[in-house]
């Protein structure tokens, strides 16, 4: 079904191709459509302006082609970042078992950097550092019959760890109250326990570095025994450090520190004390004349007046307290032109 403008359009159309008489409605618009017919054939352009018009249109410079659409990457960026991110996690719990010379243990490693990276907290960070010297020693158990290379991977793994966390551990303990340091001679204490098992299994190849290691975890017991040591010195560390982080100071607990406080310093013995003689008065000579009976008039003798209480003290009535309004504890006025005032209490 046609709807009405359509069927007009229809009507237009017949008119114009066949008029008739009947078409009164649209005679002015069929008038209109014979003038454009007759000035259609009578303005026809000639060859000249033919070829002038075709001139023009070689001589215009091509335009720039059409920007190309950008094609909406959006969800299948999301998506392949979506699969590479789980792609990852799933990488990273395969390579939790993995050892020394498997494909996976450069993504195990890898993950173990990023977590140490993500820990804000030092002494967080350093206890994770001694947690992954922990998991080399693991390894090692677990390689086997394997190389010596792997053996070599797993006991330089050990080594960087323990020094890069008790590096850490002991510039945490000595900036505090020092507790880290004994947890970091127990933590030595297991790890020399678990190389002192290990050393049926390491091979000839393998064996300088695993002295170094007993070597390493030695140094770490004594570097954490002499700090604690320090700790209630006024100097703990000497400024020095090297791979296991500050060096303890050298010399006196007491050396170089200010007088502790309340401490009484002691005066010096002082000798005789020469103090000039003193000098004699002499007094008016001595009256040896003979007493006379002349009278002597004595005064009476001024009594003072009697003692009385002291006066009470003057004391002025206390204005009684008026308690501030319920909820009411402070009010300030406006910091700035426009704001409200600052209550607080309510």
């Amino acid at each position: 079904m046609k709807l009405p403008w359509e069927r007009e359009r229809d009507r237009f159309a017949r008119a114009v191709e066949d008029p008739s008489s009947e078409d009164d409605e649209f005679r002015h618009e069929l008038d209109l459509v014979n003038q454009l017919r007759l000035l259609g054939d009578t303005a026809a352009p000639g060859p000249e302006v033919k070829e002038r018009i075709a001139a023009a249109i070689e001589a215009r410079p091509e335009p720039p082609p059409p920007p190309r659409r950008r094609l909406r990457l959006g969800p299948a960026v999301v998506g392949g970042l979506t699969a590479v991110l789980a792609m990852g996690g799933l990488g990273l719990v395969l390579a939790g078992d993995a050892l020394p010379g498997d494909s996976l243990y450069g993504v195990k490693l890898a993950g173990e950097t990023a977590t140490v990276g993500l820990t804000f907290d030092d002494e967080a960070r350093a206890g994770k550092r001694l947690d992954h010297a922990v998991s080399r020693l693991a390894e090692l158990r677990a390689i086997g019959d394997r190389g010596v290379t792997e053996f070599r991977t797993a006991l330089d793994g050990f080594g960087d760890a323990t020094r890069r966390g008790t590096a850490e551990l002991t510039a945490v303990a000595t900036g505090t109250s020092g507790d880290q340091l004994s947890d970091l001679r127990g933590w030595a204490a297991e790890q020399s326990r678990l190389l002192a098992e290990l050393r049926p299994s390491i091979p000839a190849g393998a064996g300088t570095a695993y002295d170094n290691a007993v070597v390493l975890v030695d140094r770490v017991n004594q570097r954490a025994a002499a700090l604690a040591g320090r700790m209630d010195c006024y100097q703990i560390t000497s400024g020095r450090h090297d791979d296991l982080g500050a060096l303890p100071a050298s010399g006196g607990c007491g050396d170089g520190g200010p007088p502790q406080p309340g401490a009484v310093e002691e005066e010096p013995a002082r000798g005789p004390v020469d103090r000039p003689e003193s000098q004699t008065v002499v007094g008016p000579p001595a009256d040896d004349r003979p007493e006379t009976a002349t009278p002597v008039l004595v005064e009476p003798p001024v009594h003072a007046p009697p003692v009385t209480g002291a006066p009470p003290p003057v004391t002025r009535p206390r204005p009684p307290i008026t308690p501030p309004p319920p909820g009411e504890l402070l009010r300030l006025p406006p910091l700035l032109p426009g704001l409200p005032e600052v209550r607080v209490g309510w």
